[in-house]
């Protein structure tokens, strides 16, 4: 069984050898197996990867992903700017059909809500605001409501 410095140590290294993240902005305690990241990211997708590459180290039994998105100044949107960039590139993705997707933004966090067919377009959706620039925190409310099938 590992403990917990060792823990700590595999967790960092991981870390360390994922080219999407700036490991040098993100502090890793570990208590138990429940490894707590904190620091700052330049991404909600940075953010999102350092958790990733986190339950990945074998002996994780779970993540508090504390990391807060810091934007650089140029990636600063304001909400209605940031609400038009996620509408366009839902509306880009080819994956399926957000025309009952609803976006709204405040202070550059994300919300989604409404509706899909299948469970593959909710994190699709996800996927697709995620990776917008500008994007602080997301929030993904959509639900699956599958067409229902006539019985025969």
């Amino acid at each position: 069984m590992q403990t917990d410095l060792q823990l700590q140590r595999d967790v960092l290294a991981e870390l360390q050898a994922e080219p999407a993240i700036d490991a040098a902005k993100i502090e890793v305690a570990v208590g138990g197996g429940i490894v707590t990241l904190t620091g700052l990211s330049k991404s909600l997708l940075e953010k999102y990867t350092a958790e990733g590459a986190a339950l990945r180290v074998a002996g994780v039994k779970a993540v508090a992903n504390e990391i807060d998105v810091k934007l650089p100044r140029d990636d600063d949107l304001i909400d209605t700017d940031l609400a038009s960039a996620v509408l366009s590139a839902l509306e880009c993705d080819t994956r399926a059909h957000y025309d009952r997707i609803k976006v709204t933004v405040e202070h550059g966090w994300v919300t989604l809500e409404g509706s899909v067919l299948w469970p593959f377009q909710r994190r699709a959706a996800e996927d697709v605001a995620r990776h917008t620039k500008g994007v602080r925190e997301l929030t993904n409310l959509i639900s699956v409501e599958p067409v229902p099938t006539p019985k025969v």
